[in-house]
This record gives C-alpha cells, structure tokens and sequence, in this order.
C-alpha cells in the first residue's frame, strides 16, 4: 500500500511578504504537513515573543522549565518592537510602582544602552530616568531597533529554543488536552511538531485559541452580557479595535526626503481623513476640537500628553539629550490615530482577505506620511507639507520603512472563569482609591480605557479608571487544560480591553502564565490563587496597588502577600503602603482577624479581639484603637493558630513592614 506524502494541506499568510504594491496574494504561503515532520520537545511551548512571550520565556526558564518560543517575524518583541511602539503606554506612577521586577529590568537596560552607546548632553547625563526621545506620551521612548537588541541580551543567559519567523498553524488535542502544535519556518520552508507540556498563548491575534478550539470572544459584547453602562445593545464581532503600522521619520531640515505617491492616495486622505486636528467630544466635559501643530515643546500635562506638538508626542530620540560631534536629530514615532486602520478587522478572516487587509493599512500609513511631507498646513503659515521628513527604514528593519507586524490593539479574548468589565475598573464604579478588590489577583494595571474606534459604527472613547488588579481567572480559559493566555486574550471585554492592552500588562500577564504552567508541570495542576500569589510576589509582580512600594523594597514580597490576604493594613483613600509607618492597635485586630480566616470591619475585628482575649483592654475598659501596637500586645496563648514566630530585632511600635515580615513568614 503506498503511503501518502502529505496529510494535510494549510494556506498562511507571511505578514513579512505582503507588500503595498500588487496582488496581496503573493504574500500566501501554501503548507502541507508532512507525515513525519521533525520533531521538537520542550516543557512550555510559548507562541509569540511580544512582551508576554518575553517575560514568560524567562521566568520558565528561571525555574528550569525548559522553553520553545516561536514568533512570526524575525524580531522578538512584539508591539515594543516588531510592531513599532516604542513609545511605551505606561502610567503616571511606573518609575515607582506598577511594572513586575523584570521590566523594570527591561526598562533600566534601555536607558543604560543610550548611556553606553551614546554621548549624552549635560542635562540628560543627570538623569536617573532618562527619556531618550523626550517625549510626552510616555516616560520613555526609544528606537524600536534598540528595543530589540536590549530583549535579545536579556535572553542570552536562558536555555530558550527561539523558532522566529515561525508560526502555529495547527495543533493535537486529546480531549481537552493539548499535546503538541505544528508550526511553519518560513525562512526555512519547514515544518516542525512541538511537543509539550503546556502551551502559552503570547501571540498578538490569539492564534491558539480557535486552534485549540478554546471558546472565546471577538469584538464588542451586548450590555445585557456585560451589563456595563457603555456598552452597545447588541454583540458585534466586526467591532474590533482599529490596528496600525506604525513608521519612524528623521527631521532633516533644508533636505527633501518625499516619497512617491503611494496607491490609493487621494482616497485615503479624504476618508480617513488626514488631520492634526482630534475631537475630544464636549458632551463628555473635554475640550473639544484640539488643533496640534508639527513641532514645539510644550510643557506635559496630566496623562502624559502635550497641549500641541505633535512630533513631540512620540519622538523617540531628542537631539538635545545627546552631545558630541554626531548628534542625532530628532526621531519621531508615528502612530497617530487618523493613520489607524479601521475599516476591517483582521481576525477570523480567510487567508486572502487578511493579506487584502494588511496590504491595505500598509497604504494607510504610507498615505500618511506622504500627507505630512506634502499636504499638511505648516507651522508657519507659508504652504503645506514637510519634505524634510525622512523616512529612517532602519528603525524598522524593513524594506517599506513600516513595522514588521501591525501594532495589534485587540485581540481574540477567552471566556475565562472571572471577567474584568468596565465598572469594575472605571473611576465613576468606585469611590476608594483602587478599583474593584479581586482577592485572585496576579498582578496589576493602570491605564485609560482606549479604544480606537474600529468601522462598525463604533467612535472612539477614553474613560479614567482607578489603579485596578488582573484576577487569576482571567488567565484560565474553558475547555483546556494546559493552555494559559500571555498576552491580550485575557478574559476581559471590549471595553476593558482598552485598559488591558498595554506593555507592562502584557509582560505581567506572560509571566504569571509562565508560573502558573511551572507550578501545574511540577504538581500535575494548576496552583490555587493561595500558592500562586506567594510564587508571584516572590518573583517581583505586583498584586496589590501600592504607590510608595517599589519592587526593590526589601519588603516588597511580605507586603504584597499579607495585603492580599487582607493581614495588612490599607487605605481607600490613597494608595499608600508606608511601611515604615507604626501600626496602631486597631489595625493589629484587624490583622489578626484576618489571619484567623474572618474578613470582617476594624470595628469587629477590635471585638473579637477583646471577645476571644487576643488583645486586652485597660482597666477602663478602653481598648485605644488608635495608639501604636507593640507585640507584647497581642496575647498569642489565646490564639486559635499560632502565628510565625519573630526574632525581636528591636523593641517600641512594630512597623506595617515589620507585621508584614512575620505575618507572612518570608
């Protein structure tokens, strides 16, 4: 009997291919899966190396997992770098609080790269927090190219078997059970079966997840799902938010750099349409129309965002923090909302109609830059256009000049056992200082509800929340065992999508999934939130929002897990954890009602404790709530359980940090 050379037959798409001139079907690629492909195996199999694949990769790796990465283009980094947003979407609050240790890692190094490879002004010199492009949308802005290279020496040290310009197209399921995934080498022409043991979804569409036949959520959801006040009456699957290419351009001035018209120019100048000009609609209390002009430095203001400048907004190098006799000129990002691409989403589309797609918000950008060298109304007054914008194709690595893969705002999202919605997170849901209390939570978040309006009659929106957690079941999909998302597909809505996005919240979401697959590959399950939450802490990821707590605290790991567990003290009305602060009398009730398994006020918590004798009152009867506590306050022979011991380091008021060390043990 002759066997048969091919099993199955599979059309992909090589995103690298698809060009802005000609037929996008020349960027398809026709698979046929061998009977016998070469087989790799690996402990964790991470598909996509965006921030989530990164983090991941590295804190498996850490904990002597062995790790496979593929990722479709030949840069890792996902949107920081392959996808060109260099200009990290962080918050107000980063430079002390809200990012895991290993980003802050992350962050450190690129500032140390332009320090190393660079002459920096005086003033830049001094800085410990140094911006490179000075720019207002983010306190730090850099080349993506750069980006690149910083997370490729960030991996050196780990045993990771990277496959780039790879993809998944295919996988091999036993029940609910993943056992291996089939993956195409484009710079190779091959095919290779991954065999592991658990599998992390880090790529930026969520490919794994109709793979895996995992049930999941595309769009926007129906209020009478979600029941969140803004969103629409009906579900809407083409309601995805809009994706852009992102391009780098060099000022030159007195040079002419102006490219030849792009296809389809005049169309998408008019329908997009090219502008400087946004509206911050008027019946939601904003400005109004904002004209923003081409250069300048104004002053930031709140959100990190400026009055005018628009080259400023996401300029990546700033000629005035570099000396010497090659100074750089300015570079500016351009990811603008009038480029955004948002007449069709790109997920569940057939192979063609996704190259159609991409070929068409390629011309989108490029029609923008033509727009700004050539029809934009100057500064001055005198013409249009800048001609003087360069287009640096080397800050892309690309031969268009644009980022190897869009900038991908939405995704595919799980149905997982918890949901994030947006009164969960929105200032006006909440009246303390943190958003809504997720007692799984695994790490957090802080950024405005963005959406970019995508072409199915949705318009753009933004709505402050308040610093918010990302619960553990958001990660644990329905309908497979060993598969955690790391990235965007997290079990969020359309709406808190907006919010959950970012950089940091991807790179915090890969590395909770790469801990959470350890622990289960080591135990044979997945941890509960209890063991979790003690690894994650340990490791340097925030669950608790603290502002005055940065992650090189030596007390970081007890704070983190006595405040989850409800032991330490918090307060709605700022995000504070002085640690160095006494503890009052009132608050060591509270603490030890907690510990003892009884979430209850501080009120109760005080009667307990003269209840079941575990703290006395005076001869008044006065029990002084609000004096410092000392230790030889609580009576431990009266303790239910008894608490971890404490070698006494010093005597007078015990501080939130001391409470914190003894009560968690670490």
């Amino acid at each position: 009997m002759l066997l048969l050379a091919f099993l199955l037959q599979f059309t992909l798409v090589d995103v690298d291919r698809v060009r802005i001139d000609g037929d996008p079907a020349t960027a398809l690629r026709t698979v046929d899966i061998q009977a016998q492909p070469r087989e790799v195996n690996c402990d964790i199999l991470i598909a996509g190396a965006g921030p989530g694949g990164i983090a991941g990769a590295m804190e498996a790796s850490k904990r002597g997992v062995s790790v496979c990465m593929t990722e479709e283009s030949d840069w890792i980094g996902g949107q920081i770098t392959a996808g060109g947003v260099s200009a990290l979407d962080e918050n107000r609050f980063i430079e002390i609080a809200g990012g895991t240790r290993s980003y802050y890692e992350f962050r450190n190094r690129l500032r140390d790269y332009y320090r190393s490879h660079f002459r920096l002004s005086p003033a830049a010199a001094m800085l410990e927090n140094l911006n490179p492009g000075s720019c207002y949308v983010s306190p730090l802005c850099f080349e993506p190219k750069v980006g690149e290279a910083v997370l490729e020496e960030m991996l050196k040290p780990y045993h990771i078997q990277l496959f780039l310009r790879t993809r998944v197209f295919d996988v091999a399921m036993r029940g609910g059970h993943l056992e291996s995934a089939v993956a195409y080498r484009f710079d190779r022409n091959e095919v290779v079966r991954l065999k592991a043991k658990f599998f992390l979804d880090a790529t930026e569409l969520g490919d794994l997840l109709p793979l895996a036949k995992v049930r999941y959520v595309v769009g926007s959801e129906a209020k009478r799902d979600t029941n969140e006040p803004t969103a629409s009456l009906e579900p809407n699957s083409a309601c995805v938010q809009s994706f852009t290419y992102p391009f780098v351009i060099e000022h030159r001035p007195g040079e002419q750099h102006r490219i030849a018209k792009p296809p389809e120019y005049e169309k998408w100048r008019d329908t997009q349409p090219f502008s400087l000009r946004v509206n911050y609609p008027v019946e939601l209390g904003w400005k109004g129309d904002v004209q923003y002009r081409m250069f300048g430095d104004d002053p930031p203001i709140p959100n990190n965002m400026s009055p005018r400048p628009f080259f400023g907004w996401r300029r990546v190098l700033a000629r005035k923090n570099f000396a010497g006799s090659e100074v750089p000129n300015d570079l500016a990002l351009m990811n603008w909302p009038k480029q955004d691409y948002h007449t069709e989403s790109l997920i569940d589309r057939t192979p063609l109609d996704t190259a159609r797609v991409l070929q068409a918000a390629k011309r989108v950008s490029m029609a923008f830059l033509y727009w700004l060298q050539t029809d934009v109304p100057r500064d001055d007054g005198k013409g249009h256009g800048y001609p003087e914008l360069m287009l640096r194709k080397d800050e892309m690595g690309t031969e268009d000049g644009l980022s190897k893969f869009p900038y991908i705002r939405e995704s595919r999202r799980i149905r997982g056992r918890e949901r994030v919605v947006e009164q969960d997170i929105v200032i006006e849901s909440e009246s303390q200082s943190r958003a809504r209390w997720f007692a799984s939570s695994v790490g957090t978040g802080f950024y405005m509800v963005d959406i970019h309006p995508c072409g199915a009659n949705e318009k753009g929106r933004m709505m402050m929340p308040k610093p918010f957690q990302i619960p553990m079941g958001t990660l644990i999909p329905e309908g497979v065992d060993n598969l955690l998302p790391a990235g965007k597909t997290l079990g969020v809505t359309h709406l808190t999508n907006g919010a959950f996005r970012l950089h940091p919240i991807e790179w915090n979401a890969g590395e909770v999934a790469a801990i959470m697959a350890s622990m289960a590959i080591r135990t044979g399950k997945l941890p509960d939130a209890a063991a979790l939450q003690r690894e994650l802490v340990k490791s340097g990821i925030q669950i608790v929002w603290f502002d005055d707590l940065p992650v090189s605290h030596p007390s970081f790991a007890a704070i983190q897990l006595e405040a989850i567990r409800g032991v330490y003290p918090l307060s709605g009305y700022d995000l504070h954890a002085s640690p160095d602060a006494p503890v009052i009398r009132g608050e060591a009730a509270a603490a030890l009602a907690a510990y003892f398994g009884k979430h209850v006020s501080r009120a109760e918590a005080v009667q307990l404790a003269l209840d079941h004798g575990w703290m006395a009152s005076d001869h008044r009867n006065w029990f002084h709530a609000e004096l410092p506590f000392y230790w030889t306050d609580w009576r431990e022979d009266h303790f239910p359980k008894p608490v971890p011991a404490w070698k006494m380091k010093r005597t007078g008021p015990v501080l939130r940090k001391e409470l914190a060390e003894r009560m968690s043990g670490l």
